[in-house]
């Protein structure tokens, strides 16, 4: 992809910037400044966003963001007193100010071919229809309900934090906040201004304080039917209002994210496929990869498989076929283990060679990546994951899981804990509770374990391994009573399971000695077979 602007030229594929053809030396940093500047040039970028998205959230003082600005400024021929390409507006934040012109690049790298997939339906000319058609959402201004002007500031501030989050999800095309702003007083039906704006879905909500608490309300409204599709009401102590802000913030992205995916889901699954585009396809997949079976992950393949065909350069899509591969790998025959898990990390590699910013793809690695044995890589991929989307339940869990591995169970807990607050809803949630019962179990907390692990079973799509480890918990608690009942509930989900295919499970998740070797005792105690 090459974007132009002025008389400067931006080569995505190469990484380079030309000015009148000539080539203008970049570091690494700053042409992803410039490009991080340029894709959201439609608002004011804010320095804590710039901080997050290319420093990765380290500590970065001032200095270093204003050094990283005037760099950018000196590569496109610009300066501190002209601001004609990159503007500074005073205490809030950057925006990039020339119109742009963005066009395939002939000559840019490929991306190297995925890894052939069993059969699926032949494919068709691509054309620009069939492409990533991403689901559109504006924010509209959070409604102040009372005269006081700090909650005034509260809801503008939080308005602002759940279109920033929001925007986060690559996936996902928010538009900027003067887009809602300009209907905030206006009293229009959702879908006059969906139709203004051209969007499928809004957020809307409202503040109100007294006292020590303020009660904070968000709906997420289909923009082509006017009919809400989500709503929740939240009412919070008053400690810090910032610290308020940003936690509700998150809160508010991170559940309505899985929500637009369920939607989106559901949509695709009602299309007759002669219609379907990549992102149908991938949405498809996705209404099939969270069965954790096998035909169910075969079918997951399949629809991935097509949306690459249709789309090359769709990261979650690559993403989406690794996390086939990663769960395949789990639940599937044990000796194509070691050609999954090769098979999932170079997918995975391949997503976030397509994109970078995509927190999905930086999870999917770190779990293959952990898979193979990769411990430390697998909780810098899962920890990019996290500063890329700070309200990625799944990247907090994914987090916890090589945090056990890496024998740090304490903060496991703290991030499995984090996930669950996030997403209460989610898809994944039975896992999340696995996961905190392992933790557990790691740290000889059997109860909590039993706990957790009763939760995670509740759940239809639950693997043989919740039950295992309820087995494991209840043996090693000497509740021998219950162990015969937790042990035929095991047989009934997984009647073929055996010691072999445990001890097997354990390496997979690369479980230290000490915890592997509880796990199993606990499993043979309880008479699982060999």
């Amino acid at each position: 992809m090459r974007i132009v602007f002025g008389q400067h030229e931006l080569n995505l594929g190469s990484r380079e910037l030309r000015r009148s053809g000539v080539l203008v030396h970049v570091e690494p940093r700053i042409f992803d400044l410039l490009v991080y500047l340029i894709r959201h040039r439609d608002r004011l970028v804010g320095r804590d966003e710039l901080i997050d998205a290319i420093w990765r959230g380290r500590i970065v003082s001032d200095a270093s963001v204003s050094s990283g600005i005037n760099a950018a400024r000196k590569a496109v021929d610009d300066d501190g007193d002209r601001q004609a390409v990159i503007k500074t507006i005073h205490r809030r934040g950057f925006r990039f100010m020339l119109s742009v012109v963005e066009t395939p690049e002939a000559t840019e790298m490929q991306p190297v071919k995925p890894i052939p997939m069993p059969s699926s339906p032949a494919a068709s000319p691509v054309t620009l229809s069939a492409r990533v058609r991403k689901p559109s959402l504006v924010v509209m201004p959070f409604v102040n309900l009372n005269q006081e002007q700090d909650a005034e500031y509260f809801a503008f501030g939080l308005t602002e934090d759940v279109i920033r989050l929001l925007a986060r999800n690559p996936w996902l095309d928010v538009l900027s906040r003067h887009s809602g702003a300009a209907f905030r007083d206006r009293h229009l039906d959702a879908r006059e201004i969906g139709a203004a704006l051209n969007v499928r879905y809004l957020v809307q909500g409202s503040v109100v304080r007294w006292g020590g608490r303020v009660r904070i309300s968000a709906d997420l409204v289909s923009a082509e039917t006017g009919r809400q599709l989500w709503s929740e009401s939240y009412n919070v102590v008053i400690d810090d209002l910032l610290a308020v802000q940003d936690t509700m913030a998150q809160q508010i992205a991170a559940v309505i994210e899985p929500e637009l995916g369920r939607l989106e889901r559901e949509s695709a699954v009602r299309k007759p496929p002669a219609n379907m585009d990549a992102w149908d396809f991938y949405q498809r997949g996705l209404f099939h990869f969270w069965s954790f079976s096998i035909p169910e992950l075969s079918e997951a393949a399949t629809m991935f498989a097509r949306s690459i065909e249709l789309d090359p350069d769709f990261a979650r899509a690559h993403a989406g076929l690794a996390y086939v591969r990663v769960l395949t790998a789990q639940v599937g025959d044990l000796d194509a283990r070691p050609r999954l898990v090769q098979e999932a990390l170079a997918l995975a590699r391949q997503a976030v060679a397509l994109d970078d910013r995509d927190c999905m793809a930086h999870l999917v690695l770190g779990r293959a990546l952990l898979m193979s044995g990769q411990v430390v890589d697998s909780i810098s991929a899962l920890e990019g994951a996290v500063a890329l989307n700070p309200s990625f339940a799944q990247g907090y869990f994914a987090l916890a899981q090589t945090l056990i591995a890496a024998e740090r169970p304490e903060e496991a807990i703290s991030r499995l804990n984090r996930a669950t607050e996030l997403s209460p809803r989610d898809p994944h949630l039975w896992v999340f509770h696995t996961n905190l019962a392992l933790a557990h179990f790691s740290l000889c907390n059997y109860e909590q374990a039993v706990a957790h692990c009763r939760r995670a079973i509740r759940a239809s799509n639950a693997t043989y391994w919740a039950h295992g480890l309820l087995v494991a918990s209840l043996s090693q608690l000497g509740w021998h009573e219950d162990v015969p009942a937790a042990l035929a509930a095991l047989m009934l989900v997984a009647p073929d399971v055996t010691m072999r295919r445990a001890e097997s499970d354990v390496r997979l998740i690369v479980a230290p000695k000490d915890l592997a070797a509880r796990l199993l005792a606990g499993l043979r105690k309880a008479g699982l077979p060999e």
